[in-house]
């Protein structure tokens, strides 16, 4: 065990002492992924899907906070609707403009949000962001991951009738998508449901004073909305989705293990019961103290 805590304390001295770089390195990271989702969901702009334009870009995102980077990634996700339909690209940025508004409203800060949901959506785990932000965020972050949904499942819709939109025969237009196949479609609610549910779930479980809250938290909140999906899978008669939401929801409970490891690091084996008193009050207070292992004094003897 003692090993374990050795190795993360000792990965956290070196991060912190190269924390410029290795924001830099996170940045660019996750512009490069995030232009890659785009380029494999949609890619119809030619020149800005190459990939030396994505390394360029990313490159230059490096240099950018998370919310430059995240504004980078909407300009060129609108540049490659407008290819595919100028139509689709006026909604998508009504959306985003829209939920703006909605993150200003309720004080949430980190609008990045709206961007890492569609990412994760990619990769079947768009739950990795609830449970990240329920985690390490307070409970207005969950205006921008309930709004990020709601562009994720519209870019999910758009990429599956993208045939349709081209087809000039076609009347499918991105108005009647979000009304026929959103609005309407069960599964979508499911999923709004299954994000604001395991966002609550994991904020109020990690609030709470019992031991392991962050564990608890990470397996319940994982529990409840991967009932609240299956639910959905099975009223929907979608049951090919099983494996995918089994496979997203491993990912999901992996990211949870591995904040716990290096974020958190407490010492749940030696709680202390204190109580004092002032004028007013007599406090009871319950101290969890921090793991720590004393550094080895190493003597050099010259000879």
């Amino acid at each position: 065990m003692n090993a374990f805590i050795s190795l993360r304390d000792n990965i956290r001295r070196f991060v912190l002492s190269r924390e410029m770089l290795f924001l830099k390195i996170w940045s660019g990271l996750v512009a490069f992924v995030g232009l890659m989702c785009i380029r494999s969901n949609f890619g119809h702009n030619k020149q800005i899907s190459q990939i030396w334009v994505s390394i360029i870009i990313a490159i230059i995102c490096a240099f950018f906070p998370m919310q430059g980077v995240s504004t980078v990634l909407v300009i060129v996700l609108l540049i490659d609707l407008i290819a595919l339909s100028p139509q689709v690209a006026i909604v998508a940025l009504g959306l985003l403009i829209a939920g703006y508004f909605v993150c200003a409203y309720f004080g949430s800060k980190n609008t990045y949000n709206m961007i890492a949901v569609p990412i994760c959506y990619s990769f079947n785990a768009p739950f990795v962001v609830p449970l990240g932000a329920g985690l390490m965020s307070n409970i207005n972050e969950l205006a921008s991951v309930v709004w990020g949904s709601v562009i994720a499942f519209f870019l999910h819709v758009i990429k599956d009738n993208t045939t349709a939109i081209v087809d000039e025969t076609s009347e499918v237009s991105a108005i009647s998508l979000i009304q026929e196949q959103m609005l309407t479609n069960r599964m979508f609610w499911f999923f709004i449901i299954a994000m604001v549910a395991m966002y609550v779930v994991v904020y109020m479980l990690r609030q709470s004073s019992i031991n392991m809250s962050w564990m608890i938290a990470n397996a319940a909140g994982v529990a409840v909305e991967f009932i609240i999906m299956l639910a959905g899978y099975l009223l929907t008669s979608q049951k090919s989705e099983i494996p995918g939401l089994i496979i997203g929801n491993l990912l999901v409970i992996l990211v949870g293990l591995l904040l716990n490891y290096f974020v958190l690091d407490l010492d749940y084996s030696r709680i202390e019961k204190v109580q004092f008193e002032d004028d007013d009050y007599y406090y009871y207070v319950t101290a969890v103290p921090k793991i720590r292992i004393a550094e080895e004094d190493k003597e050099i003897k010259k000879i």
